[in-house]
């Protein structure tokens, strides 16, 4: 399972694009976590990542 956007992760390809969608959508972190299964933990880290690269 590798996951060519977000290296060392355990979160799958398709998860990650998921997490991106809810993202996009202007879901919450807490939203997110409950409709993937994914950690909150994971998914605030990923979202914290994005906006970072969002803000340059």
């Amino acid at each position: 399972m590798n996951n060519k956007y977000y290296k060392r992760s355990k979160i799958s390809e398709a998860q990650f694009r998921y997490i991106i969608k809810c993202f996009a959508m202007d879901l919450t972190a807490t939203e997110t976590a409950k409709l993937s299964s994914i950690s909150l933990r994971s998914v605030t880290t990923i979202f914290d990542k994005l906006r970072e690269k969002i803000a340059g």
